[in-house]
C-alpha cells in the first residue's frame, strides 16, 4: 500500500491543483528526513568550496551592507537614520529569496545521477533549496547583534516576531522555486532570465531605499506603479524593517493578506510541477 502511495506522488499528478498540492504536502511530510539530509549536504558543500567555509554566511551580509552603505551614503549622499540597520533589514531577506531562486534553476539537474537510477521524489529538491536559504538567513542574523550595539535605541521586543514575517516570505518563495526549478529543466536559458529578472526585482523592492520613496517614484510612472503594487515582497521587506529597524509592529493585516494570496498561486504552480515532473528524466 505504501509503495502504491509513493508511486502516485512521484508520477502522474491528481486531477486538480488543490489535490495536487495536498499530495505534494503529504509527500514532503513523509520525506522530511530526506529533505533535511539534502539541505545539510548542500550547506556543507558550500563550506567545502571556500577557505573560510561557512563563515561566509556571516561575512557575506556584512560585506553587502558595507558596499551599499558606501554606494548610497558616501557616493550618492543619501540615506536614512541608522542606515546600516535599515539596509540589514532589507538585504537579509532578499539574500534568502535571491539565493533560493538562483539555486532553483539547477537544483534538479544537479541530482541527475540519482534521478536516473531511482524514482526520486523531485519535489523534495526545491523544498530543500528553500530550507537551506532559510538556515543561511538565520546565520546571517548574527551581525544584527553588532548593529544593535551601535544603535541600542532601535532594539525592541518586536524582533522576536521575525518568524511571523518569515512565514509570509516562505509562502511566496516556495511556489517561485518550485515553478522555476521545473521550467529550467526544459528551458536552459532560464538561469540567465532569472538573473536579470532578480536584478530588476531588486530595484522594484525597497531594499536600499524606503517604501515611501519607491512609491513616490512609481506614482509618476503608471506601469512601474502597477508592478510595484503586485510585488508581495514590498510588504514582506517592510514587515522586517518595521520589526528590526523601526521597533514597531508590522502591518499584520497586509502580511496575512499576501500570505493567503500565495495559496492559489502555490496550488497552480505545484500542479504544473507535478505535471512536468514525469518528463524530467527524459531531458537530463
Amino acid at each position: 500500500m505504501r509503495a502504491s502511495s509513493d508511486r502516485l506522488t512521484v508520477g502522474r499528478p491528481p486531477v486538480g491543483p488543490i489535490q495536487a498540492f495536498l499530495e505534494a504536502l503529504a509527500s514532503l511530510r513523509r520525506r522530511r528526513r530526506l529533505i533535511w539530509y539534502i539541505t545539510i549536504s548542500s550547506l556543507r558543500g558550500r563550506g567545502r568550496d571556500s577557505v573560510i567555509g561557512n563563515l561566509w554566511w556571516v561575512l557575506d551580509p556584512a560585506l553587502n551592507i558595507a558596499i551599499y552603505y558606501i554606494l548610497v551614503v558616501v557616493i550618492f549622499a543619501r540615506s536614512e537614520p541608522a542606515y546600516p540597520l535599515f539596509l540589514f533589514a532589507g538585504i537579509m531577506p532578499w539574500r534568502w529569496l535571491s539565493s533560493a531562486v538562483s539555486e532553483s534553476t539547477s537544483v534538479i539537474r544537479g541530482r541527475a545521477s540519482i534521478m536516473r537510477s531511482v524514482a526520486f521524489p523531485t519535489i523534495t529538491l526545491p523544498a530543500s533549496t528553500v530550507l537551506s536559504g532559510f538556515i543561511s538567513f538565520l546565520f546571517g542574523l548574527v551581525p544584527l547583534a553588532v548593529l544593535y550595539v551601535i544603535y541600542p535605541e532601535r532594539l525592541t521586543g518586536w524582533i522576536f516576531a521575525i518568524p511571523l514575517v518569515a512565514i509570509a516570505q516562505i509562502a511566496w518563495t516556495i511556489p517561485l522555486v518550485i515553478f522555476i526549478s521545473a521550467v529550467s529543466m526544459f528551458f536552459l536559458d532560464m538561469q540567465n532570465i532569472v538573473n536579470h529578472g532578480m536584478r530588476l526585482w531588486f530595484y522594484a523592492t525597497p531594499i536600499i531605499y524606503s517604501a515611501e520613496g519607491l512609491r513616490k517614484i512609481a506614482a509618476d510612472h503608471p506601469p512601474i506603479d502597477f508592478l510595484i503594487k503586485l510585488n508581495p515582497f514590498l510588504w514582506i521587506i517592510e514587515g522586517y524593517r518595521d520589526l528590526i529597524y523601526a521597533g514597531r509592529p508590522a502591518n499584520w493585516g497586509a502580511l496575512l493578506g499576501i500570505t493567503l494570496a500565495s495559496l492559489p498561486v502555490t496550488f497552480v504552480l505545484v500542479y504544473v510541477f507535478r505535471r512536468l515532473s514525469p518528463y524530467f528524466v527524459k531531458v537530463l
